[in-house]
């Protein structure tokens, strides 16, 4: 719609003193909101090379293999944009090379997985806030210090406010840049009363006792 259109102007206009000048590069700059699934190629326009945000017609045969997002294989990047403009959605490219088929996740994997998880958002919260180099790692944080870094990503995932955070609001954690991410859909289960939402104090436990108890277990 139009906010994806006027997204597109602003993301072009920042790059318009760039323009003919660092070509391919241009295209690592550029956004693209519009059209909806599109990619950056570089075009000549009047003598000047520009990046433009445009939908495939054809792709080459060729080229690196890609995984999507959605853990999907494509030939290549092309052929993802291709089906992103024709289905007319955004679909965001998760690596190079084929999708690999999903681990299974093991007993001592899930173990760690909170600890892990944990880490996850101390970094996440760090970048968040001013970046401290001398920052402490989890295992010198108090009890109360991990109760407080849980609820804070709770609070930043639980878009509606009610307290609840739905599969849906789990999804937003972003789990393909996270550490052994095969393990997130089992570990959620963590809410007790299974209705599929997990509470602020199920969040919690699941979070920061489970961290602990495997914390002192492998000390």
């Amino acid at each position: 719609g139009g906010r994806a259109q006027r997204r597109q102007r602003q993301a072009e206009e920042r790059l318009r003193p760039y323009f003919g000048r660092v070509e391919p590069k241009l295209c690592e700059l550029l956004n693209c909101y519009s059209p909806t699934g599109s990619w950056c190629q570089v075009v000549q326009e009047n003598g000047i090379l520009k990046p433009k945000c445009v939908c495939p017609h054809s792709c080459p045969r060729q080229r690196a293999p890609v995984c999507s997002v959605l853990g999907k294989t494509y030939g290549n990047e092309c052929l993802l944009h291709k089906e992103a403009c024709r289905k007319r959605r955004r679909i965001g490219l998760a690596h190079t090379g084929p999708c690999q088929p999903k681990s299974k996740c093991t007993e001592e994997e899930l173990g760690q997985f909170p600890y892990r998880l944990l880490d996850w958002f101390l970094l996440l919260s760090r970048m968040g806030a001013s970046y401290t180099p001398g920052a402490l790692p989890q295992s010198c944080l108090s009890h109360t210090q991990r109760i407080q870094l849980a609820k804070q990503r709770f609070l930043s995932l639980d878009k509606n406010k009610d307290g609840k955070l739905s599969r849906r609001d789990l999804k937003k954690l972003h789990y393909k840049k996270m550490p052994s991410e095969h393990c997130a859909a089992q570990f959620f289960s963590c809410d007790r009363n299974t209705n599929r939402k997990v509470t602020l104090r199920e969040w919690t436990a699941c979070l920061v006792d489970r961290s602990e108890a495997w914390f002192y277990h492998f000390m």
